[in-house]
Order: structure tokens, then C-alpha cells, then sequence
């Protein structure tokens, strides 16, 4: 606050101060809506308040099609007082079981129901003694249900996930569960094929990761599971250029091949802890003589028996020209 502001609201409360005739309007003024707001309060008003509800004992059996409601509404006439402290200071609720439901048979379930006349005296409890009940709407608590079937189903990852540079996935994405079991109407079941998660977005992963990530589950289903563990498992790589005589197999007795080039250039990927490999000759780059014939004029390269945590980035040229001679 500025010091000019200040000085401003402490000169007007000094003015106050010295002005008696203000100062006694302001009292009686403030006496005079007291008595009214106090009159008010006395009074007997006719008012809408909402009851929360709780319910228990849910049916193991059956599924919701749709979620019960969270609150009654209940006509009253009241003193003033008795609902603004109802207002600020009632923490009650409407209890209702499951258990001791009315029920109605459906083709594939059943409805179960309360008739709230009937909780009228548990609704007064909650109110207090000073209200009296005019009307209490629903008049009928519907929940509808359908008879519980299962189905299970595969888990989607939704995902968004980039690893640091020069970092790869050391193995695949875990998913744990890898499938969740779903409850509910065989209708919906019918058409569900998976289940989603929530969009996981990782940003420059470097190290292993574990995350859980919430499922998202359809309207009026239901499942143990509410989300998903995720195991990331990452390592640092390094990327080596190398090049190797390409080797001739199943080349028919009595005849030479030279290749044109007769050397081949491998850039490959491997896990930077496995550096020591790079020292062995385990790359086998060949050319396949029996695919010759007539036509032939150019022989593919392969790269046989490359070790699985290797992973060939480029091979130049993937094919080669050739002389064949005779001996």
C-alpha cells in the first residue's frame, strides 16, 4: 500500500473520529440492521436445502448404468436461524443401503430403489427438530443396474515418450498388467476391444524409469485396476563406422567372382558397455553366388549372424557388381 493511501484512510478515520454526529448516525445505522437481520432470522421461512447422500453395501452382482445421484432435495419451513447454521454446520448424511433396497426385475438387470417418504424420519434427524419436512424430491431414489459379466481386454499404452540422445530402449516397454479384467453390461462389454491409459509424456529419458499411468475407464464399467505400472529400461549407445570384404558363397566349383567394390561399409549401433565387441571380427558380410543366372547383373549384400544387441544403421552399397570367370 502506497504511504500516500495510507495517509489518506487515517485521515478519513480521524474525520470520523472527531465528527460525532457521524459517528452516532453510523451506530444507529449499524444497531438498526442488526434488530432487522435478528427480526429476519426469527422469522419462519420456507426454503429448498440439499441432503447428501452416502450409500453402502454395494451390490457385488451387478454393475451401475448410471451413477446414483449425491443429493436430495428437501422442502422445509423453517426459523432463519435453524438454516444458516444448517448451511455452515451440518455435516450429516443420508445412509442408504444397497441391502435393503427395493428392487425392480429389468431384462438384464434389475432397478434398485428407495421411496424417500419412507426416510422421512432419518431426513428430519439430519435437519434437526426445529424444521419441519414440507416434500422431499426425488420421491423415488432410482439406481439402475445390470447383471455384472466380465471380459478381458488388452491395455494401450497412450504414450509420448523421447529418449536423450544417443539413448535407446535397452528392451521393450512393460506394461504390467498387460491385460485388465473388465466388469460390467455384456451389451457394452461386447464392444469394448481394449482399454487406454491416460497420455504418459516423458521427455529425455536417460536412466530406467518406473511410472504408474491411470486407465481410463469406459461409463458403467468397473475393474479392480485403476492404473497402470510402466517400466521404461533405457542405455546409453554408441555408433561405429566399419568395413569389411564381403565373402562369395555357394559359388559353383570351377569358377572366380570378383566383386566390384569387394569391400562394404557398416555403420552399426551397439550399447556403449559392450565397446569391448567392436575389437572381434563378428561381422560376416556376404553375397550370394547361387542367386546368379543370365539376368543377374547386380548381387545383394547380407549381414548374417549380427548379435541381437546390435543394430545395423546403414550398409553401403546393398549391392555390388560382379565378374564371373571361369577357371
Amino acid at each position: 500500500m502506497s504511504s500516500n493511501l495510507k495517509k489518506s484512510i487515517a485521515h478519513f478515520f480521524k474525520s470520523v473520529a472527531k465528527n460525532k454526529k457521524l459517528n452516532t448516525y453510523a451506530l444507529f445505522l449499524f444497531i438498526s440492521f442488526s434488530f432487522w437481520f435478528l427480526s429476519m432470522l426469527s422469522k419462519t421461512h420456507e426454503t429448498t436445502l440439499s441432503v447428501p447422500v452416502n450409500y453402502k453395501n454395494y451390490p457385488a452382482d451387478l454393475v451401475e448404468i448410471n451413477s446414483p445421484i449425491d443429493f436430495i432435495e428437501a422442502r422445509v419451513k423453517a426459523p432463519g436461524f435453524s438454516i444458516v447454521f444448517y448451511h455452515f454446520f451440518n455435516f450429516k448424511t443420508l445412509k442408504l443401503d444397497y441391502e435393503i433396497a427395493n428392487s425392480k426385475p429389468l431384462k438384464n438387470g434389475k432397478n434398485l430403489f428407495w421411496i424417500l417418504n419412507s426416510k422421512r424420519e432419518k431426513v428430519a434427524k439430519i435437519l434437526g427438530s426445529s424444521m419441519e419436512i414440507m416434500d422431499l424430491s426425488p420421491e423415488r431414489l432410482i439406481v439402475p443396474f445390470a447383471n455384472k459379466t466380465k471380459k478381458e481386454v488388452p491395455i494401450k499404452l497412450f504414450d509420448d515418450i523421447t529418449l536423450k540422445s544417443e539413448y535407446w530402449l535397452s528392451s521393450e516397454i512393460q506394461l504390467k498388467p498387460e491385460n485388465i479384467t473388465i466388469y460390467g453390461d455384456q451389451n457394452v462389454l461386447d464392444s469394448l476391444t481394449e482399454i487406454s491409459t491416460e497420455l504418459l509424456k516423458l521427455d529425455n529419458v536417460f536412466e530406467n524409469t518406473s511410472i504408474k499411468v491411470d486407465l481410463i475407464i469406459p461409463e458403467g464399467l468397473q475393474t479392480k485396476e485403476t492404473e497402470l505400472s510402466v517400466t521404461i529400461n533405457v542405455e546409453q549407445f554408441i555408433e561405429q563406422k566399419m568395413t569389411q570384404k564381403v565373402k562369395v558363397e555357394n559359388l559353383k566349383k570351377g569358377y572366380t567372382l570378383k566383386l566390384f567394390p569387394n569391400e562394404i561399409s557398416a555403420t552399426i549401433r551397439l550399447p556403449k558397455n559392450k565397446y569391448n565387441f567392436l575389437k572381434t571380427d563378428f561381422l560376416n558380410i556376404t553375397v550370394d553366388a547361387s542367386e546368379l543366372d543370365e539376368n543377374t547383373k547386380r548381387l545383394k549384400v547380407q549381414i548374417n549372424n549380427l548379435p541381437s544387441f546390435v543394430k545395423l544403421e546403414r550398409l553401403y552399397p546393398q549391392e555390388v557388381e560382379f565378374l564371373l570367370i571361369k577357371d
